[in-house]
């Protein structure tokens, strides 16, 4: 317990100041748990239904590889070597429901899409927005909805608000949804106006960031906003200017796969038992909890 909370106080400066087309990749070093994250809750029963739609190859090798992100506590950040969180419990409850084992593999963010390309990787469950370009080369199944959190140091001190940081120096995550998607469409809105565009800057993972903001090198972050909002509860040293573009998040599997029946009623299973909000309510963030979930529906 000692050293999840020194995680947790890490997460908090991390984010101090604080998912594309993008993924996360898995270099060397990067974290893995098997069957049961840290923090996971108890087993929930195979749903029979659900473990009956897998593809016949997924269900003779018996395991789920599922991929996310390092760095955005509450919903996947490490305890150790140990990927723990809302999405790790998530990944391992519905590889319990489709009657698989689970081995999460967590790494920077931008290899996910590569990683499940070249079959590294059976899914991810890292918050990836299921946009058109991404759609491409995945399947998505929406599991949950969150935006997008934009905060400012302490004070607020240029008075920044969502809609006014044309001409601002902004942090994201390197081929997040914000990065690709919502800050260049802001920008976009800034030029046409006669405005400065924003000056985006990318950064691998969210503690980069925080600390660029702490010192002043950036005006503003623009981040997942269950992130953000753990941060701050953990005390960061940031304030939240607001939140923006709440949409579903999806798990992403390859293209032609044949695994959105299955996880969609794994999905499905779960909310009806409970175990789905039981997850979400832990970590504090069942207010993103969603009823339908949709198989490649683009944001």
């Amino acid at each position: 317990m000692n050293q999840l909370r020194s995680i947790l106080t890490t997460a908090t400066l991390l984010v101090t100041a604080c998912g594309l087309l993008a993924g996360c990749s898995n270099p060397d070093g990067s974290g893995t748990s098997a069957e049961k994250p840290a923090s996971a809750a108890e087993a929930t029963s195979v749903d029979e239904a659900a473990a009956a739609a897998l593809p016949q190859s997924v269900r003779d090798k018996g395991t789920l590889v599922v991929t996310m992100s390092q760095s955005s506590p509450p919903l996947h950040f490490m305890d150790g070597n140990t990927t723990v969180g809302v999405d790790p419990e998530l990944a391992v409850a519905l590889g319990q429901t489709l009657g698989l084992k689970t081995e999460v593999q967590s790494g920077p963010f931008d290899g996910i899409i590569p990683g499940i390309s070249a079959g590294k990787f059976d899914m991810a469950i890292s918050q990836m927005s299921p946009s058109t370009e991404r759609m491409k080369v995945l399947d998505f199944v929406d599991y949950y909805q969150s935006g997008s959190g934009i905060g400012a140091a302490p004070g607020n001190p240029q008075n920044l608000t969502p809609d006014a940081l044309c001409g601002k120096r902004v942090g994201v995550l390197k081929g997040s949804f914000q990065d690709l998607k919502r800050v260049p469409a802001l920008s976009a809105a800034c030029t046409t106006t006669g405005k400065p565009a924003i000056e985006t800057m990318t950064y691998p993972d969210m503690q980069a960031p925080s600390l660029a903001l702490a010192a002043g090198r950036l005006d503003a972050v623009y981040v997942d906003g269950p992130t953000l909002g753990y941060a701050i509860k953990q005390g960061a040293k940031i304030e939240l200017v607001g939140e923006k573009d709440l949409s579903p998040v999806s798990i992403g599997f390859k293209k032609g796969a044949g695994m959105e029946k299955a996880v969609q009623l794994g999905l499905e299973a779960m909310s009806k038992n409970g175990k789905y909000k039981e997850i979400l309510d832990k970590w504090g963030v069942g207010n993103g909890a969603i009823s339908d979930f949709a198989f490649n529906k683009a944001q």
